[in-house]
């Protein structure tokens, strides 16, 4: 602390002896250093809080991703879920649950085929059927679609084939492969 004081006499003395053009000189000198050091020391800082708020909005971004994909997860463990219990349910017998539908909404379902045994693919017992529709309209057959994977259990149509008539534009010949699943044991 002494010498801090020493030194600040000696300088004061210094300054003293200078002209007054001088003292003005040195004086605009310390002060242009103090403005210089003092604009990097405020460059430095604003560099650090942009560095920071970049930081924050770049964690935001990834914190809001998190919570789109925690929903999207949340999502498809309920779809998961449900189809599971739709696996677990009673088993649906495909060909009277289609002629039941066809009834329903007036089709004329008459030629059903087994597309062969049932198969097994990693515990869950696919059955499937095939289905030849004559002279249906497009619309009774789009309903028909819905209405089969509509019902109880796990049914879904996994091919449907339209040909065209020639002797009436408004009807088609459709031939659709339908199969139920079912959870084996």
């Amino acid at each position: 602390m002494e010498r801090l004081k020493q030194l600040r006499a000696d300088l004061e003395a210094r300054f003293t002896r200078l002209s007054p053009r001088e003292r003005l000189l040195v004086g605009a000198t310390v002060a242009a250093t103090l403005v210089f050091f003092g604009s990097l020391v405020a460059a430095g800082m604003a560099a650090s809080v942009r560095a920071r708020e970049s930081r924050i909005v770049e964690k935001t971004k990834v914190m809001a991703q998190v919570g789109q994909l925690a929903g999207g997860y949340r999502r498809v463990q309920m779809e998961r879920s449900a189809l599971e219990a739709r696996l677990k349910g009673q088993p649906v017998q495909l060909m009277s649950h289609v002629s039941q539908v066809g009834s329903g909404l007036g089709v004329e379902v008459t030629d059903l085929r087994p597309t062969g045994a049932p198969t097994e693919l990693d515990g869950v017992m696919e059955e499937s059927v095939e289905v030849n529709l004559v002279r249906i309209e497009l619309g009774k057959l789009a309903k028909l679609v819905q209405g089969l994977e509509r019902g109880a259990g796990l049914v879904k149509v996994r091919r449907l084939r339209i040909a065209t008539r020639s002797d009436d534009p408004k009807l088609v010949d459709a031939t659709v492969v339908v199969a139920t699943y079912q959870l084996k044991g």
